[in-house]
């Protein structure tokens, strides 16, 4: 299960982002199969106020929406260990199985 931390930055004015009110970043550190531990770290920019929790919300309601609508494919077409990298490959297959995956919601 991966761990994370949230870390809200200080309050910017950037006269070509008119709304912008927090920067944060998100790191995400898990364990692979072989023990060795890993950190990714993502950058968000937000009109919501510097507010660690409140922007934590928001992050985490975004990313439990996009798990709920790709945990499909990432589990029952594993689409994480595919190892099809040449070329257009990548792309053909993730159309087929998204392709695949509506004709079973069907």
């Amino acid at each position: 299960m991966p761990t994370q931390k949230l870390l809200c930055l200080l309050y910017f004015r950037f006269e070509e982002w008119k709304n912008l009110k927090s920067i944060g970043f998100v790191d995400y550190f898990r364990f692979e199969k072989d023990g060795k531990r890993t950190c990714e770290r993502r950058d968000y920019i937000s009109s919501l106020s510097n507010n660690a929790e409140l922007l934590a919300e928001a992050i985490c309601g975004h990313w439990g929406i996009e798990n709920q609508l790709n945990w499909v494919l990432y589990v029952q077409f594993q689409e994480d260990n595919s190892r099809i990298r040449k070329d257009n490959s990548p792309e053909n297959l993730a159309v087929i199985r998204q392709t695949a995956l509506n004709l079973l919601n069907q």
